[in-house]
């Protein structure tokens, strides 16, 4: 069937905000990542040409106006400009940091865009060849909103789109004649379905972070004649963090660990032409306790290795970390000994098999700080007991017999 709509929808472009909580990045990198957001903006309007859209939602936080950032500011205006060329409509709400009302005065935005207050939610039909083919019902963030009760289109044959920012309480996003809405405010994409309607954040275009990790883009929208519609991904992304995770022997020797990642490495880079992956890797371990793997020049030697490897182009893999994960077990010898070591073991043991002995991490808190404040910061949910038992249990003998693991005498694992 043909289609008698195409949208598309996209948010929280954060073009004024660089990557973070990255280290040792080499020069070869340090350009793309700056300019990875605005790389991944320019996708979004590239692909509204290319495609022929009728319009382009954009549910907040482009960029920090009062930043000032000139950069962003003259990147959106250029973008908006070739749209209106174009004919293709610009629905744009403000998020946290956007706000229209915040545009310098001395600055006018092209006719084609169409911006919202956030007090009340406006409509707006929108049109080609004079008749209606949807209409849009929007507000900018406010953060008073939680419910999208107020979002309530006539009943009529039109598509409704509700378009806005913020978090909102899903049981108020129904389908009373709202076809999709338009969310913004969240990093990562998500989708909701429910009778009649569905619900979709979009997610950043570009991640920031090594907490966001895999695939970000935007949804390109497609109505065919018989009013269904179609939702796609469109990858945006120029940078991709990608953590991997691999399971080895604590016996493992370098040349075996090589051949492993070499094969997983090789598979992230075919899998990911058009982006530079970022991945820290966390080596799982099974098998006796091997100390030699700890030492930290072990991991180093890894880590120099995969970046020699694979990380030297402007395309391919960078890895930022190599972590060998906390041990399942200690040898069995260590918590018989009678010293501190060998007592903290025991009781540590004793917490491990016994899933009724509650962890009370309160007690150790400064009684300076509030409760409330510590709260999630001490309570330990199950699922979470498990590895934080284990990082405790490492970290005691690091502590307490700091020689069994980083002063062995024998060298480290080699090929």
């Amino acid at each position: 069937m043909s289609e008698t709509l195409k949208f598309i929808h996209a948010s929280d472009l954060h073009l004024d905000v660089s990557m973070s909580g990255l280290l040792e990045l080499p020069q070869h990198l340090i350009e793309i990542l700056a300019n990875a957001p605005y790389e991944a903006a320019t996708k979004i309007f590239d692909t509204a040409v290319a495609e022929r859209v009728d319009f382009v939602l954009l549910a907040g936080d482009l960029f920090d106006i009062e930043s000032n950032n000139a950069r962003s500011a003259a990147f959106l205006l250029n973008q908006f400009r070739r749209l209106n060329e174009k004919g293709v409509q610009v629905y744009w709400v403000a998020g946290e940091c956007d706000h229209p009302d915040r545009w310098p005065g001395s600055i006018e935005l092209p006719p084609n865009v169409v911006t919202f207050s956030s007090s009340v939610v406006e409509h707006f039909e929108h049109k080609r060849g004079g008749v209606a083919l949807a209409r849009i019902m929007a507000a900018s963030y406010d953060p008073k909103r939680r419910s999208g009760n107020e979002f309530l289109p006539p009943e009529d044959n039109l598509f409704n789109i509700a378009l806005t920012h913020g978090d909102y309480e899903s049981s108020t996003l129904t389908g009373k004649h709202v076809q999709y809405w338009a969310m913004g405010g969240r990093h990562k994409s998500s989708k909701l379905e429910k009778t009649d309607t569905i619900v979709i954040y979009p997610g950043t275009p570009q991640s920031r972070s090594p907490k966001e990790t895999g695939l970000h883009g935007f949804k390109i929208c497609r109505i065919d004649s018989s009013g269904k519609l179609r939702v796609q991904t469109v990858e945006s992304d120029r940078v991709r963090f990608l953590p991997q995770k691999v399971a080895i022997s604590e016996q493992v020797h370098l040349k075996e660990l090589k051949n492993e990642l070499a094969e997983r490495a090789l598979k992230v880079i075919s899998d990911t032409t058009d982006q530079i992956v970022l991945s820290s890797w966390f080596l799982t371990t099974a098998g006796d306790f091997n100390p030699q793997i700890r030492k930290p020049q072990w991991a180093a030697e890894v880590l120099e290795w995969l970046r020699d490897e694979f990380g030297r182009g402007d395309k391919g893999l960078w890895s930022t970390s190599v972590r060998i994960e906390t041990p399942e077990k200690l040898p069995i010898d260590w918590y018989e000994e009678d010293t501190l070591l060998g007592e903290y073991l025991r009781a540590m043991g004793r917490y491990q098999s016994d899933e009724s002995l509650k962890l009370n991490l309160h007690q150790y808190m400064p009684q300076t700080v509030s409760s409330k404040v510590t709260a999630g910061m001490t309570d330990v949910s199950l699922n979470r007991r498990d590895e934080v038992l284990r990082k405790a249990m490492l970290l005691g003998v690091e502590y307490l017999a700091e020689h069994k693991i980083y002063h062995n005498d024998d060298s480290v694992v080699s090929s």
